[in-house]
């Protein structure tokens, strides 16, 4: 802690020889308070930092460094109003960003000042990646005061990004200017799409169209498209008019936002994920983008309350309640997942996504009979016959897997082969079981015929196209094994099996360097046997044959 003290104490001199003789002497007495802040903000007592950062700027206004500093304590910490002063000094001093420029557009637009909102917009114009916003930002703006024009479609070659991030948005347009005929033809072609930005339209769609004078069963049908059968039998609430422009200008920050943490920018996402629940603090939807954005920065206990008070009426509860399962897995809390999951099921016991969610934390524990059991019942119950063919497929898949995991290969080869009687073109069933051929010595040519068929039916897997490439490297073929390795390579990444297939490849066609490259990308985070297997390759070759 000493080192990083006196980091803080060497940045924050650095900061004062910028400032005028007469701000230095001002704030020299100040470095102990900057230390205390920079203290709390390193061991995530975010509050308690930005009260400090407050404290010194109000004293020291003209520092960007505190600027800086508190407009990220103040982000992680939910604090908007400080954050909005911190983006304002940021801008003041010239050193704004797209990040404060969309938070001051936010305040504008919360305050009804639109013409500093399009002030705002055109500032973020010039804001590198993010300028893309700008035009829907003004449209927005313009919709407020009543002048929109229709947005037109964008020609992708022209703006590629623009074109792909306005496909709901256009839709938010016209559900907000009441041009609802074209509202349905466009939720109509997104509606096979996936992704919470197109669940969302969906359900934004239903609410607005849900009126007396509508067809109840398109809105049925919006609601099955964006959170399946079972949530779609609620009732849909009735918005009785247009859509809210908040609730649209909203849903554009939360899609940026989950599409900045899927790119590895989680403190930018977080940004807007805060920016679109302060629009509208009672979007469920936004919550869940912004739990999104909060496990993303490890702020996960944050993100575990935000997702519990989703009320259970809500469409989007079991997506939450889905949410808490996988972050709390992810944190190794499975006594929590079973308590957590043991109490849903007490409210809802014939909730099947609860009962595998259940499965998924008992598995993730290493309770591999239990997993087996709640599988089993899945499939041997009376309702499992009607199910279609694809879910029994899938149920039986489960159960495959957890037997195969629990040493019992003989029943878990018997459900896959029922799975391919009731599902015989499921890619992932063929894939399973031909690979699971070639590796315990079963029969090889029925083995290669499955994992081919699942390779016609998937190409884009890498698991499969790792099975089909591992298949023919077995037969001798490393011709055509080859190039198969080298694609699924490509797309899986440090995966430990299809590195470690793809490096014996290169061993037997004579490229020693790349088997080594291949072996020691395989052997990243793996310990035990399969991490003593590596390395032996590493060291001597395949099979001990040495260079």
């Amino acid at each position: 802690m000493g080192q990083i003290i006196q980091i803080c104490k060497t940045s924050l001199g650095v900061a004062l020889l910028a400032l005028p003789v007469g701000a230095q002497a001002k704030t020299e007495s100040f470095a102990d308070q900057y230390v205390a802040a920079r203290v709390a903000e390193i061991g995530e007592q975010d509050r308690l930092a930005v009260q400090g950062y407050l404290k010194l700027q109000a004293r020291i206004p003209e520092s960007d460094i505190l600027a800086d500093r508190l407009f990220d304590a103040s982000v992680r910490a939910g604090d908007m109003t400080a954050a909005v002063r911190a983006a304002r000094a940021r801008s003041l001093a010239k050193q704004g960003t797209a990040e404060t420029a969309l938070l001051l557009f936010a305040d504008a637009w919360r305050q009804r000042n639109l013409d500093m909102a399009d002030s705002a917009a055109d500032e973020l114009a010039s804001r590198g990646s993010l300028a893309f916003m700008s035009p829907v930002l003004k449209q927005w703006v313009s919709i407020r005061r009543g002048d929109a024009p229709e947005f037109a479609e964008v020609d992708p070659a022209f703006n590629g990004v623009l074109a792909y991030y306005t496909t709901d948005q256009r839709i938010y347009f016209d559900l907000a200017t009441g041009r609802f005929a074209k509202a349905k033809l466009g939720l109509r072609s997104i509606a096979s799409q996936s992704g919470d930005y197109v669940r969302n339209v969906l359900l934004a769609g239903a609410e607005v169209l849900s009126g007396p004078k509508d067809d109840p069963a398109f809105t049925q049908a919006l609601m099955r498209a964006a959170v399946g059968t079972s949530a779609a039998t609620q009732s849909v609430p009735k918005s009785g008019g247009k859509l809210s422009p908040d609730t649209g200008l909203s849903a554009f920050y939360g899609r940026i936002s989950a599409a900045l943490v899927e790119q590895n920018q989680p403190e930018e996402g977080l940004v807007l994920a805060r920016i679109a629940t302060w629009l509208v603090p009672k979007s469920v939807e936004m919550k869940l983008a912004l739990a999104n954005a909060l496990q993303a920065n490890a702020l996960q206990a944050e993100a575990l309350q935000l997702l519990a008070s989703v009320p259970v009426e809500s469409p989007l509860y079991y997506s939450a309640f889905e949410k808490r399962v996988d972050y709390m897995i992810a944190a190794g809390q499975i006594e929590n997942v079973l308590a957590l999951t043991k109490s849903e099921l007490a409210r809802n016991p014939k909730s099947v996504a609860t009962q595998l969610l259940r499965a998924r934390a008992l598995q993730a524990g290493g309770n591999t009979s239990e997993v087996v059991a709640i599988y089993s019942q899945m499939t041997q119950s009376d309702d499992f016959a009607t199910l279609p063919p694809r879910q029994q497929a899938s149920y039986r898949l489960l159960l495959a897997s957890a037997l195969d995991q629990a040493n019992n290969w003989p029943a878990a080869k018997i459900e896959l082969e029922k799975l391919l009687i009731a599902d015989p073109n499921n890619a992932q069933g063929l894939n399973y079981l031909g690979y699971a051929l070639l590796e315990r010595g079963g029969d090889k040519t029925k083995a290669f015929a499955l994992v081919k068929r699942a390779y016609e039916i998937n190409p884009e897997s890498s698991a499969i196209t790792d099975s089909l490439g591992w298949a023919y490297y077995l037969q001798g073929n490393v011709t055509a094994a080859l190039p198969l390795l080298e694609k699924a390579a490509k797309a899986a990444g440090p995966d430990v099996a299809i590195n470690e297939h793809l490096g014996d490849v290169y061993w037997t066609v004579g490229r020693r360097r790349d088997a080594r490259y291949a072996w020691r990308i395989a052997s990243y985070g793996t310990e035990g046997e399969t991490a003593d297997r590596l390395s032996r390759k590493i060291d001597i070759g395949l099979n001990g044959r040495t260079p």
